[in-house]
C-alpha cells in the first residue's frame, strides 16, 4: 500500500513539474517585435483619469490634428469588430497569444477573420476624438509604449 501511495505521489510530482515548466516558459516569453504606429500623423499622450489605478492602466491615448487612417500595428488576424455606444468601433486583432485593441475608430474598414499586414488600414479616425490603444498577452494587459514606433509631434516654437 505504501509503495502505491509513494508511486502515486511521485507521478503527481512529475506531472506537476512538467506542466509547471511548460506554463512558466510560456508566461515568460517576451514580445520581440516593433509595432507600427496606429496613426500616420498623430501622437500619444498619457491617459487623463479622474483617479489613478493601481497598477496603472496600460493604455495609450492617441490623438491627431486631422482626420486620418488607423493602421494595424503588426501582421495579424482581425478577431473582433464591435460597434460601441458612442457610435464608434472597437477592433481587436490577434498575433500568436498577443491581442491589440483599438477603441474609438469612426469607421471600420476590415472584416472579422481577415488577415492583415502591419501598416494596413483598419479604419478611419475623426479629428477631435481619442483613439485608445491597448496590448494584451493572453488576458494580461501589457505596456505597449516601449514597442510602438511613433514619431513624436513637433513642439511649437514661441
Amino acid at each position: 500500500m505504501k509503495k502505491k501511495i509513494l508511486l502515486l505521489a511521485g507521478l503527481i510530482f512529475i506531472i506537476g513539474s512538467v506542466f509547471g515548466q511548460k506554463n512558466k516558459g510560456k508566461s515568460e516569453q517576451k514580445f520581440d517585435k516593433r509595432l507600427v504606429c496606429p496613426f500616420e500623423n498623430g501622437m500619444g499622450r498619457e491617459p487623463k483619469e479622474a483617479f489613478s489605478w493601481d497598477p496603472p492602466d496600460q493604455k495609450v491615448i492617441m490623438i491627431s490634428k486631422t482626420d486620418t487612417a488607423i493602421r494595424s500595428c503588426i501582421d495579424a488576424k482581425v478577431l473582433r469588430i464591435n460597434a460601441t455606444e458612442d457610435g464608434r468601433f472597437e477592433i481587436v486583432i490577434y498575433y500568436k497569444e498577443w491581442y491589440f485593441w483599438y477603441y474609438g475608430i469612426s469607421k471600420a474598414l476590415v472584416n472579422v477573420n481577415q488577415q492583415i499586414k502591419a501598416g494596413q488600414v483598419l479604419g478611419n479616425y475623426t479629428f477631435g476624438q481619442e483613439m485608445e490603444f491597448r496590448m494584451f498577452k493572453d488576458e494580461e494587459p501589457m505596456d505597449s509604449r516601449e514597442f510602438l514606433e511613433c514619431k513624436q509631434g513637433e513642439e511649437k516654437k514661441e
